[in-house]
């Protein structure tokens, strides 16, 4: 308390009541508002609580500080340091019991006059109370005062009745004689006892921080210090002490009292008022002169012990409680992070600073957050469906089944992944087919820089150039046959195989794989590449078988039987309904077979940009009716649509070279799918690819992936396959083997 400003003191057991002092002492009762009316004689202080005024003590002139006694008995006992120097103890009417009798109405009085700073109750020894005064060069400044202390006559003398509201009319005594004097000559601002030992005072002096050990007065541990004001200790860590001179807050370590661990940011305006929450662990709250804002600095964090060259992250925020001044605050003693401030006027505000809200996945994405005191787990309506979408919770789904480790039918990784993504399931296939036909290459389209095959479409397609032969066929089963160009060259065939429609060698038979298309009741693409095969008259079997399955769209017979009335004449009336038919379609494969119909020779654009025919399949389609000029075009020019993308499809042209990781990265971007990306470039990279940083990123990413979902065996299976299709990483346990099962072992008992 500072001048005639008020001050707020909580009753240390009555977490209901408060007292408000400045030139009086008044004592509240803080409770819930039932309703929004008041009652007669209540004060409102926020929107929940209300506080009634219980008694009022005017009795006590001059007062320049207040400390409420500690313990339980007597409950409304406090001690006023007046501006002469003397400590009177008082009460609010609250007891009258045998023991707040004889103490209330108690004086101790100093040798000599002078400002009473500060009073500290001993929290241990309840009897003792320290009062902190002005200097006098003839006097101490430090007084300890036993509070039961009877003495006799010639050291207490009577003094005039005290009057209080509830008052006892007995005299009471003046005592002279203190227990202990401390701090000869000095000044004392600030006092509180130290937790940890009862024995022990901590003073802020003229100049210093002193530390007294009551058991031997005439030494003290002391540091220097502007620093001196408001001394008070944190609750939750006893070693560490707050200090303040003018607008800058010092944080001390009593282990280390040479110099503050920190001294936080000075403020613009002296500061009247510091103090430690007490049901928060490391939470400083300070206020300024002449402000309605109360600085929060939250310690929570400091590491201990604290290292000399080491200062702890400070979080600091504001908070306004009210839009008046503030003259005081006083923390709640039990009630979570709320306060009460009280503005010159009296005006009192019951405020509640939020905690910051902490939040947590776990590697099973369960999330929780954290508020003060509280955690919390989030469950909400549709988690199930929600998580089946997360890209974490199918990584690790895919793990359990050992996606990715497949690597004879690599293609069975797709399905091991939930054969769901029509993505994936390309990839799989085309890393299938790279390593089904590399070792198989000719070593002249190899040559030094590795198989070829996978470096992707786009590098066999380049290397054909002056290669390419045509070829002039017809349609087989139709009546009015017209020759289209086709082109053939050894390098073409290869990406046919690549992309599914052939097996390896030189026949260009695409029978098994519309054999298989039917197998799978993918009917429509069947016909498509029968077609773009030039084989009309399989296509409409295919068509017509499809019609008559189980599954199959009744509509397939009526393509079938516009496909058997095909004609290559540009104004036939044949040529103008499919062009009206090919809009009203919704399937794209059919879609292309009419483009591709009704399509001038060497201009097919309605083929080879309809974005719902697989790629596999429109690249197929390219590399046996362009040219080596268009084809090249083509190729460039969707090799850029699928990077930007990021679509797994586009590995068929990349291959996994420098843009196949441009590819991935733009795939990882957008879905965070480490894992695909780490066993893709495991496939078949070439070195310098496997040692791009990005690479070597997502390998990371997901090793540590399954250490946190404490898949110990996945990772070092993962480890194993990956020192196999990578010799220039080192495998762990490179030396001894037997280090392997030894780190597995380990790592499922933790």
């Amino acid at each position: 308390m500072s001048g005639s400003k008020p001050d707020i003191l909580w009753a240390p057991h009555h977490v209901d009541r408060f007292v408000v002092c400045d030139s009086e002492l008044s004592l509240y009762h803080i409770e819930s508002a039932v309703s929004s009316e008041l009652k007669a004689g209540s004060l409102r202080l926020s929107e929940e609580t209300t506080a009634t005024l219980l008694s009022i003590n005017s009795d006590t002139p001059y007062m320049k500080c207040v400390a409420w006694y500690p313990k339980y008995d007597p409950e409304c006992l406090l001690a006023v340091g007046q501006a002469n120097g003397r400590v009177v103890l008082t009460s609010l009417g609250q007891d009258h019991n045998s023991k707040s009798k004889d103490l209330i109405g108690k004086e101790f009085v100093p040798k000599h006059a002078r400002q009473c700073n500060t009073l500290a109750w001993n929290p241990l020894d309840s009897n003792w109370l320290a009062a902190g005064l002005d200097k006098h060069r003839a006097d101490f400044s430090v007084l300890i005062w036993d509070i039961s202390s009877k003495y006799a006559l010639e050291t207490a003398v009577a003094t005039e009745k005290v009057r209080l509201s509830a008052g006892d009319p007995e005299a009471g005594l003046v005592v002279t004689k203190p227990l202990y004097e401390l701090g000869q000559n000095d000044a004392c601002l600030s006092l509180c006892w130290l937790p940890r030992d009862q024995k022990l005072l901590l003073a802020g002096m003229h100049r210093n921080l002193a530390i007294f050990d009551l058991r031997n007065t005439s030494q003290k541990i002391f540091v220097n210090t502007k620093a001196v004001q408001g001394v008070t200790v944190d609750p939750y860590f006893h070693d560490r002490v707050a200090s303040f001179y003018e607008g800058q807050v010092a944080i001390w370590d009593l282990r280390k009292f040479e110099k503050p661990v920190l001294t936080l940011t000075e403020q613009p305006k002296p500061l009247t008022k510091v103090a430690w929450c007490p049901t928060r662990t490391g939470l400083l709250a300070t206020l300024t002169r002449d402000s309605n804002i109360i600085r929060l600095y939250d310690m929570q964090h400091t590491p201990t012990p604290i290292g000399d060259e080491t200062e702890p992250t400070i979080i600091e925020r504001s908070v306004q409680p009210c839009e008046n001044y503030i003259a005081s605050f006083a923390w709640h003693p039990t009630s979570q992070n709320r306060m009460v401030v009280v503005t010159p006027n009296r005006t009192m505000s019951d405020f509640t600073v939020f905690e910051r809200i902490s939040l947590a996945w776990s590697p099973v994405t369960s999330l929780m957050w954290a508020c003060g005191r509280h955690l919390y787990e989030c469950t909400e309506e549709g988690k199930a469906s929600y998580l089946e979408k997360d890209i974490a919770t199918k990584m690790r789904l895919r793990a359990l089944s050992r996606y990715g480790l497949d690597t004879e039918q690599v293609w069975r990784n797709h399905l091991l992944a939930g054969n769901e993504d029509p993505q994936l399931k390309s990839l799989w296939y085309t890393l299938h087919f790279m390593k089904q036909y590399t070792e198989d290459m000719d070593q002249k389209l190899t040559g030094n820089k590795g198989p070829l095959v996978y470096a992707g479409i786009k590098s066999i397609v380049k290397s054909s150039l002056g290669t390419t032969e045509n070829l002039r066929q017809s349609r087989s089963g139709s009546d009015r046959q017209a020759d289209i160009i086709q082109y053939l060259s050894e390098e073409r065939s290869l990406a046919l195989q690549l992309c599914g429609w052939i097996k390896k060698g030189t026949d260009l038979d695409v029978e098994p794989f519309l054999s298989s298309l039917e197998q799978e009741g993918d009917w429509e693409r069947a016909a498509a590449v029968a077609l773009f095969n030039l084989d009309i008259r399989r296509a409409m079997q295919i068509l017509n078988k499809g019609a008559s399955s189980g599954k199959g769209d009744l509509n397939l017979n009526v393509v079938a039987m516009a496909l058997s009335g095909y004609t290559d004449e540009k104004s036939s009336l044949w040529r103008e309904m499919c062009s009206t038919l090919r809009l009203q379609l919704n399937n794209a494969y059919l879609c292309a077979m009419f483009a591709f119909l009704t399509s001038e020779s060497g201009s097919y654009d309605g083929v080879l940009y309809e974005n719902n025919v697989a790629v596999r399949d429109r690249v197929a389609f390219a590399c046996k009716f362009l040219s080596d000029a268009q084809l090249n075009r083509f190729i460039e020019k969707l090799t850029n649509e699928m990077k930007e993308a990021g679509n797994l499809e586009g590995i068929l042209l990349t291959g996994l070279t420098k843009d196949g990781v441009d590819l991935m990265e733009s795939y990882v971007d957008r879905t965070g799918d480490v894992q695909t990306a780490s066993y893709c470039m495991l496939q078949g990279s070439p070195s310098d690819v496997l040692k791009d940083e990005r690479v070597q990123y997502w390998i990371e990413n997901y090793r540590n992936l399954l250490d946190a979902w404490r898949f110990w065996h996945k990772r070092a299976e993962f480890d194993i396959h990956r020192s196999k299709l990578d010799p220039s990483s080192k495998p762990l346990a490179q030396e001894d083997p037997s280090l392997m099962k030894k780190w597995i072992l380990a790592k499922t008992r933790s």
